[in-house]
């Protein structure tokens, strides 16, 4: 008797930049779902980060009740990964803490060239201290002056012109990484930001280094841990839902039918003001 095929198992990815198609090929037995964010907000200072992790928390939840095998976080910052780990019941995997790993497993000196300027250069630190491998990275290049942040979202940002491929933003991006491996003794080039997942076969071609590209590489973790799963929360809170719950108030402004469970302490608390 023919056996049913077995339904496909879906990796919902948490669309941070934007993509308009995963970077990778879906494998057969596979659904790969676009998460977008309801509120986007560049994480430019530790400030904002907490908007986008609230953002990113909120798009993961959502994927969690829609009954996503794995989650991928898109972004090298991980936003939220911790926080949205505590109350997932399945893997949930980040741009960066995989391409950190893949650094580790090559076991060779690495050097993060990344479009963002070097006022983000807190993200970068944060995760090269809590991510296996970021002991090899060398050094972090921050390829943009501060203007390009008054940029984003237009045609003349950086995203935008290496998505076009501009030939002369691919030299000068070329001659950084060039550069940023010989300052540090490396052979090895992590991409810094997976809105530049376009240019690096480019970028490899162009200087014969070694180039690691966080968007591709987390991915296929998570296509990965549909069969090899990460670990996951002995203990899963039950508390999922409160940030959607926030989120809702806030994109709604109905903040006065906000559902966010309450505590009897008096420290730290949220409470919805009427």
């Amino acid at each position: 008797m023919t056996q049913p095929d077995a339904a496909p198992r879906t990796v919902a990815m948490i669309n941070s930049d934007g993509k308009i198609a995963p970077p990778l090929p879906v494998p057969d037995g596979t659904r790969i779902e676009l998460r977008e964010l309801r509120v986007r907000l560049l994480a430019r200072t530790p400030y904002e980060h907490l908007v986008a992790e609230l953002s990113t928390v909120d798009a993961g939840e959502a994927a969690l009740d829609a009954g996503a095998d794995v989650v991928y976080i898109d972004t090298f910052g991980d936003y939220g990964i911790d926080r949205l780990r505590a109350v997932s019941p399945v893997p949930v995997v980040g741009a960066g803490e995989a391409a950190l790993a893949a650094v580790a497993d090559r076991g060779r000196p690495a050097s993060i060239v990344t479009v963002w300027p070097a006022s983000m250069a807190y993200l970068y630190d944060d995760r090269l201290a809590s991510c296996r491998g970021g002991d090899l990275v060398r050094g972090v290049h921050h390829f943009s002056p501060e203007s390009e942040l008054d940029l984003v979202g237009t045609g003349a940002s950086v995203k935008a012109r290496m998505n076009r491929g501009e030939s002369d933003l691919l030299d000068r991006l070329a001659d950084a990484c060039r550069e940023a491996a010989r300052v540090d003794g490396a052979d090895t080039i992590l991409m810094g930001c997976t809105c530049m997942w376009s240019v690096a076969e480019q970028l490899a071609e162009r200087t014969g280094l070694h180039v690691l590209e966080p968007s591709r590489i987390g991915l296929q973790a998570a296509f990965d841990a549909l069969s090899v799963p990460v670990s996951v929360p002995a203990v899963v809170s039950d508390r999922r839902g409160t940030v959607t719950s926030i989120l809702d108030a806030w994109v709604d402004g109905d903040v006065e039918n906000a559902v966010v469970p309450t505590d009897d302490c008096e420290v730290c608390v949220f409470t919805p003001a009427g």
